[in-house]
């Protein structure tokens, strides 16, 4: 078992072992020693550590691990070993392998040494590795050919792009190394700079303007990257709080009637419900599988994405992109080869002609036309509607229903007569006619009252292969029928001498004449 301790490097807490913790206590000592105590080595002691922590950091999956000898020795062969580079030193020779390790990632930052502004153009120009005078001619020369935008992108970049501050930024400014001996380098040019600028002469309004420009440029600069910061975290908490409200209710609306909330509680009928309705046998379990795979997936990256915004843990992107784009098109694919696969069901069409029932033994020659609610359901659930069926719940359980539609003619013979007619589809005419033939439908004559259903109803696992249902109503000449305001939503472009609409004939009696079906004006 192995002791561990508790170092700070950089302002940074680590947890270390011990052998570990000897190796780099040892590393740093010769470190120290070579460099000395005057300001130059401390500032460059700095950022050694500085750089040695960023590459722990990097290296640390959680903030509970231990940094082993072997993070430690990783750490040196990206900075350089002491003997190497201080042999570099004395002899002035190309960095050797273990200092070219590791290549610095190139990053854009503003060039605070070498500007005129900002020190955007000297930051693009050392990112791409374009001389300066190149860069500030070119800013120049769009601004005056008329491009006014190019001045306002300087001013973008000027607030967005952060300054090179660090020993570590300019290195990575200029995709350098971050290693000791680049540091070294780094450091000890900025301080002959420096030395240099200070004997000449430098007029105090310019630079104290520009300087004082530069400070208001870099506040607006961090308060714009706080704000961004801010609504990153928004954006995450939006994400997963949207990604996990649509999961619960889609899986709501796939299990139960409906959901009670989020986007997919409007349903009002489970998704399982849909998928038996149209399909038949195994085929509803693959369509199940894809519309979870097509909708799920997305909500599923959605509260992946708010999670990585708020938590910022690193992840391969790419593979988990990769694996629901394929996961996505694979549900996609199954939808569709489902319901094309389906579509042979709708291919063939059939009537069903019922036998003519005639109306013999009226008590009077007026028949008087009503409709009654043969099922009963709540108006106020959203049902799924197919063309002239929909989806209702009845006590706790689906049903098919359809309006049936009504005409009425003339009759040739001396009674009142009933003609229903049925049409479906199925996979040929034989199958369609069978579908045809399940429509159940009622009606009732008492006395001189005829009685509709409202609806027609299908069996419990008939699917639903666009059924319709036509009523005919035959009139013999010179009698009268009787249009009770039920009837409104089952009559149908019911052709009349006064070319009255349908529901203006409610509620009226009218006679069967020879020019047509005539209103009984009352007496």
């Amino acid at each position: 078992m192995k002791k561990t301790f508790t170092i700070n490097i950089s302002g940074n807490i680590f947890h270390i072992d011990e052998d570990a913790y000897e190796k780099l206590q040892s590393y740093l000592r010769d470190i120290n020693s070579h460099f000395g105590i005057n300001e130059e080595g401390r500032e460059i002691i700095m950022d050694i550590e500085s750089r040695i922590a960023e590459i722990f950091q990097e290296k640390m999956t959680t903030k509970d691990q231990v940094i082993n000898l072997e993070m430690v020795n990783e750490a040196i062969q990206v900075m350089g070993k002491p003997e190497e580079i201080f042999e570099e030193d004395d002899e002035t020779e190309e960095p050797t392998v273990s200092t070219k390790y590791r290549k610095s990632r190139r990053r854009l930052y503003r060039d605070p040494d070498h500007r005129v502004f900002g020190g955007v153009a000297s930051g693009i120009s050392s990112y791409f590795g374009i001389d300066v005078v190149v860069i500030r001619l070119l800013f120049v020369l769009l601004f005056f050919l008329g491009y006014g935008f190019t001045f306002l992108i300087y001013i973008i970049l000027w607030i967005v792009v952060p300054k090179a501050i660090t020993t570590t930024q300019k290195l990575e400014m200029k995709g350098e190394n971050v290693n000791i001996s680049n540091i070294e380098k780094s450091i000890k040019d900025e301080y002959k700079e420096v030395k240099e600028n200070f004997d000449k002469i430098r007029s105090k309004s310019g630079p104290q303007v520009r300087d004082g420009f530069d400070k208001v440029i870099d506040f607006l600069g961090v308060t714009l990257r706080f704000a961004l910061k801010i609504l990153i975290i928004i954006l995450g908490i939006g994400f997963i709080f949207a990604g996990f409200i649509s999961l619960i209710s889609f899986l709501g609306s796939m299990i139960f009637a409906h959901s009670f909330f989020g986007p997919f509680s409007e349903m009002h009928f489970p998704a399982s419900v849909v998928s038996r309705v149209f399909l038949e046998g195994g085929s509803i379990t693959l369509f199940t599988i894809g519309l979870v795979l097509v909708v799920g997936i997305p909500l599923l990256l959605l509260i992946f994405a708010g999670l990585k915004l708020l938590f910022k843990f690193k992840t391969n992107n790419t593979i988990i992109g990769l694996s629901a784009l394929a996961g996505w098109i694979g549900g996609i694919i199954l939808l569709l080869s489902v319901s094309f696969g389906q579509i042979k069901s709708f291919m063939g069409s059939g009537t069903k002609y019922m036998e003519t029932y005639s109306l013999e033994n009226l008590s009077s020659d007026t028949l008087y036309l009503k409709a009654k609610d043969n099922v009963d359901f709540d108006w106020y659930e959203s049902n799924l509607e197919l063309d002239d069926m929909k989806i209702v719940f009845k006590d706790d359980a689906e049903m098919l229903i359809g309006e049936p539609t009504l005409d009425v003619e003339e009759s040739l013979s001396n009674n009142f007569e009933i003609k229903i007619k049925k049409r479906a589809r199925g996979r040929n005419r034989s199958e369609a006619v069978e579908n045809a033939e399940s429509i159940e439908y009622k009606w009732s004559l008492e006395d001189s009252l005829l009685e509709f259903d409202r609806y027609f109803t299908l069996p419990e696992d008939e699917s639903w292969r666009k059924q319709s249902m036509h009523i005919t109503l035959k009139i013999p000449r010179g009698k009268v029928i009787y249009l009770d305001e039920s009837m409104g939503r089952i009559i149908h472009d019911v052709e009349n001498v006064s070319h009255t609409w349908d529901w203006d004939m409610l509620d009226k009696m009218w006679i069967m004449k020879k020019e047509g079906l005539t209103q009984l004006e009352k007496k």
